[in-house]
């Protein structure tokens, strides 16, 4: 890929990826200044995520849900989800938009310090993390009525009732176990397939209970118990049709979001080797701050009428505009010379000949062919004006060469 060394050496770009540094170092922090996990990351942290949120207000319909940012290192924050594709590294809670994958608002997990400056201490973290995340939405919109869709891990009976207080609806899966939920849920539910049970608590919640391969569990402020038809393939190509809850049509239509996003994430990540965490921290930014930019881009794209672009060549674009015409001044050319020398043998300029004063020879140009049996032709002249120095029979075989375009 010559593009790359032709921007700058390797040696530069070791330079700048060595020093690289998103806070002050230690020795220009005041004495008296708090130091926590999170500070070297703090203000890029900040930065790009009010950024997100003032350059694009989420639709209706929103999820929250973790990311992780893969790392190995020795970090007290490290965590592990088995069902991740990326099972080790720092915890990111997310809030994306349903319809377009925009990643709204971030917050980064680093422990304790994390979970005591969020809100409602007398709530659980689960909870808390949710509140916080939708809070930082409604300063910045001065919206409501969202429509928020979760996991079971967030999911609660105390968290909808609370999230109704803000005027924002909540969908998601829940554990049999919360508290708040009605009695035949903890103590089981013995349905058939297919078969499905909804129960209602302060006319506000629904808690809806459905057996396919096995039992799923929803609470939902904004769905009824209502079912809608719905086709599924089986065996052999046949075609089954069946009622599902629309809560659990809705919910997995739109559940999705936050994985979608790091899934454009993943896809031409530039992430580089580095012992580091806040690098990687800092890496995985720039990507989201990337893949917005790219749905922006496709979003304006729409609504003037034009077709979408692909992220791969949204990605190009982007590269090609911010390299600009930097260049590196002091990389030279290796390999052999380049056989696309159209333009300098039709200059129309005076080309020198002569003629080698060894034995040695070179095929000519022109009328030299090696594929073809008893067709190479070889000559001790050569065209010493041109870069490449072919060569050339005098006579006809360099006036070809030098007045025609396909001289062969």
């Amino acid at each position: 890929m010559p593009f790359f060394k032709d921007v700058f050496k390797r040696s530069r770009f070791l330079q700048i990826f060595w020093m690289l540094h998103l806070s002050p170092s230690p020795t220009q922090v005041p004495q008296t200044a708090f130091v926590s996990r999170g500070q070297k990351v703090r203000n890029v942290v900040s930065y790009i995520d009010a950024k997100c949120r003032e350059l694009f207000i989420p639709g209706r319909d929103i999820c929250i849900d973790e990311s992780t940012v893969g790392f190995k290192g020795r970090i007290i924050f490290k965590c592990y989800n088995p069902q991740k594709p990326t099972k080790w590294g720092m915890r990111v809670f997310v809030l994306a938009d349903c319809e377009t994958g925009y990643v709204s608002a971030i917050v980064p997990y680093f422990g304790s310090p994390t979970t005591d400056s969020l809100l409602r201490p007398d709530m659980p973290f689960s909870s808390r993390i949710v509140l916080h995340l939708c809070e930082t939405l409604l300063q910045t919109t001065n919206g409501h009525g969202f429509h928020l869709f979760t996991d079971r891990f967030y999911t609660g009976y105390d968290l909808a009732m609370e999230l109704l207080k803000i005027k924002i609806h909540l969908t998601g899966t829940v554990m049999a176990n919360r508290r708040g939920l009605p009695a035949p849920v903890k103590q089981g539910l013995k349905l058939k397939k297919n078969e499905s049970v909804s129960f209602s608590k302060d006319n506000n919640v629904m808690v809806l209970g459905w057996k396919d391969k096995r039992l799923v569990l929803m609470l939902s402020t904004f769905h009824g118990s209502d079912c809608e038809k719905v086709q599924r393939t089986i065996k052999r190509g046949e075609i089954q049709e069946l009622e599902k809850p629309s809560v659990i049509c809705d919910y997995t239509s739109k559940m999705g979001a936050v994985d979608r996003a790091d899934h454009y994430c993943a896809s031409y990540a530039f992430t580089r080797k580095s012992l580091k965490w806040w690098r990687k921290m800092f890496f995985w930014l720039l990507e989201v701050a990337i893949v917005n930019s790219a749905i922006l881009f496709n979003l304006m794209k729409v609504e003037s009428g034009q077709l979408p672009v692909r992220h791969k060549t949204f990605r190009k674009a982007l590269l090609v505009q911010l390299v600009g015409n930097v260049r590196n001044p002091g990389s030279r050319k290796r390999g052999h010379p380049s056989s696309t020398d159209r333009e300098e043998r039709l200059n129309e300029k005076p080309h020198f000949i002569a003629k080698n004063e060894g034995k040695s020879t070179k095929d000519c140009a022109v009328c030299s062919d090696r594929k073809t049996k008893g067709g190479r032709r070889e000559t001790v002249w050569f065209c010493k004006t041109c870069s490449r120095q072919p060569g050339l029979h005098p006579g006809d075989c360099f006036e070809r060469y030098h007045t025609m375009d396909t001289y062969r």
